[in-house]
């Protein structure tokens, strides 16, 4: 008979917490607005290269 588990909330269970930063960075319109132009141009590299 396996052991039961005693303890069933632990932190383990539970989801990290984001950081105040990681919040703020999540909802910076200017940081998103330059992550969009990042990813799109790491997009176009890859296109351009299959097409040649």
């Amino acid at each position: 008979m396996p052991a039961k588990n005693k303890e069933p909330y632990q932190q383990a269970y539970y989801p990290p917490v984001p950081t105040g930063f990681t919040r703020y960075m999540r909802q910076s319109i200017p940081w998103q607005f330059i992550r969009f132009w990042i990813i799109n141009f790491k997009i176009f590299k890859l296109l351009v290269k299959s097409h040649n």
